[in-house]
């Protein structure tokens, strides 16, 4: 007993001692100082996984706990003259219970709100990893770790292998190897600019790459076809016919003369191709399929008909890695040239040019997750803002991203995985009926924003509410403030609101209370204590 009491002593002394107070309160104002520098460049969210919400400073906080406990400890018993420094003591206690009671039982989320749409869905701060087996009717949710950085899980599930979980992360341009050169499979890199516009652009013709072979830019559409194709679009031939084998990737662009035209028995006209040696027919107005020896049209033929036709009517341009092709109004001809890595070739359309950047025929274009420190700009991220898992399923890596879900197909049974926030579904719904925001004078900059909602209460009916700065809606020990705002793809915006449930919050009061009394209290003591003849520092 005596050696537990002499322990108690060294530990009630070493924690108590005002050095040590001293050292715990400057950790405390470093991290709080960098935690609020964080914030404002990087986002709350990363302050919290970062420092707020991290084991060091926990480890801080309570460090000051102990510190203020023992302090009180070592001046027990009771003395007159410090009565007011036990309030301001016991009142720094009960402020740190009230915040423990908070961060172990409170909730902090947000909901969200379309125009006219009800919502009761809060989504928490903490990150989910849902797999979904359809078959088996099974859910299965793992809860990722709420950290700043790149962490590796070493979770298996059911041949599922979770790697690499990123926090905050942007998707980065990726060439992966291929095993074997296909040229028919090959990825491409292109600027297309003029003097007031340029973008960059990636396609790509192999199946498990991430860009498509097509994309739109305005007016202009653009192709990603095979090298092998490049001669039959750059041939100018009076039916503009291209008879494409899929197969072998050949193409020919036949003449009139090469081509045999009959009825058929529908009345359409019938075309006769001898494309290498092989006799095929088809129906060009009909459809790009060939037909078979009984005339009708064969889906499994690896031959295609279409004509260029089709493609001069508006801006099209046809990209073949190391070749473009494109259809001249002012020549009325179709145009092509060879071009090679970093030279440009002048398109026909308000002076744009097209530039190779990158081709490749033993590596597909990819988009990659890497790690990035997440970027905030007038309160919103502008970077950083998708989380990725890297996961392993047969000895293939992929990335499931927070912006979509993923569907894997695994011994005949289609796996559908997502990233996601923490759910808490409300007894309740909120209806968002109108979002109003003020700007400040002369620009479209936010001043202001508020919600009109609508509170359904069930069979206790509905309310009205309206939420804006300082002015929360409060219900069923949950807080709802005004914090961000969105517009839907048809116009109207939408509403953010910050969702809190303290249950410290009684004991955060009290504690700030007793602090005020206690200081007051502590000053007049003090004083009339130290008025006294030969009076002694306590």
């Amino acid at each position: 007993m005596d050696k537990l009491k002499a322990y108690y002593r060294k530990t009630e002394l070493f924690f108590g001692n005002l050095k040590f107070a001293v050292v715990i309160i400057t950790l405390f104002a470093i991290c709080l100082g960098y935690g609020t520098f964080m914030e404002s460049y990087h986002g709350t969210e990363y302050a919290n996984r970062l420092i707020y919400k991290s084991f060091f400073f926990m480890a801080i906080q309570f460090c000051m706990f102990l510190s203020i406990l023992f302090a009180t400890l070592i001046r027990l018993p009771p003395r007159k003259h410090l009565y007011g420094f036990y309030v301001i003591h016991a009142g720094l206690i009960t402020l740190f219970l009230g915040s423990f009671i908070t961060y172990t039982s409170g909730i902090d989320g947000t909901i969200t709100l379309a125009p006219n749409l009800a919502g009761r869905q809060i989504q928490l701060t903490n990150d989910e990893f849902r797999i979904e087996f359809p078959t088996k009717g099974k859910e299965v949710t793992v809860e990722l770790p709420f950290v700043s950085g790149p962490k590796d899980l070493k979770m298996d599930y059911e041949g599922i292998k979770l790697k690499t979980f990123l926090p905050f992360a942007k998707d980065e341009l990726n060439w992966l190897p291929m095993k074997i050169k296909n040229e028919s499979q090959s990825s491409s890199r292109y600027r297309i600019y003029n003097d007031n516009f340029g973008e960059f652009i990636t396609l790509s013709l192999h199946p498990l790459s991430d860009f498509n072979n097509t994309i739109t830019m305005g007016p202009l559409n653009v192709h990603y076809m095979p090298t092998s194709l490049a001669n039959c679009f750059m041939a100018n031939t009076p039916d503009g016919l291209i008879i494409w084998n899929g197969e072998t990737s050949q193409c020919i662009s036949p003449v009139v003369s090469e081509i045999k035209r009959r009825k058929h028995q529908s009345g359409k006209t019938i075309a006769e191709v001898n494309f290498n040696g092989t006799l095929v027919a088809f129906l060009p107005e009909m459809s790009p399929l060939p037909l078979n020896s009984q005339m009708e049209l064969n889906e499994n033929s690896p031959f295609r008909i279409f004509s260029k036709k089709l493609f001069e009517k508006a801006p099209h341009l046809f990209l073949f890695g190391k070749f473009v092709a494109f259809y001249n109004k002012d020549s009325k001809s179709w145009e092509g040239s060879a071009v090679e890595i970093n030279n440009e070739v002048i398109l026909p359309w308000m002076g744009f040019k097209a530039r190779l950047i990158e081709h490749k025929t033993d590596a597909y274009a990819t988009m990659t997750p890497v790690f990035v420190k997440p970027i905030q700009e007038n309160g919103q991220l502008i970077a950083g803002d998708m989380k990725a898992l890297k996961i392993e399923i047969d000895d293939q890596d992929f990335w499931v991203r927070s912006t979509e879900p993923v569907a894997y197909n695994q011994n005949n049974e289609r796996i559908r995985m997502e990233i996601g926030k923490k759910v808490l579904t409300l007894p309740y719904e909120l209806i968002l009926d109108q979002f109003k925001m003020d700007t400040d004078p002369g620009t479209t900059n936010p001043a202001s924003f508020e919600s009109y909602v609508t509170l359904f209460k069930g069979n206790k009916g509905s309310e009205k509410h309206h939420i804006f700065m300082n002015n929360p809606l409060k219900y069923d020990n949950f807080t709802f403030y005004q914090a961000s705002y969105f517009q839907t793809q048809q116009g109207p915006y939408g509403s953010v609101l910050s969702v809190n449930f303290d249950p410290g919050r009684f004991w955060k009061y009290l504690g700030a209370l007793l602090l005020v009394l206690g200081s007051i209290w502590h000053y007049y003591l003090r004083r009339k204590h130290l008025a006294k003849p030969g009076a002694q520092n306590g």
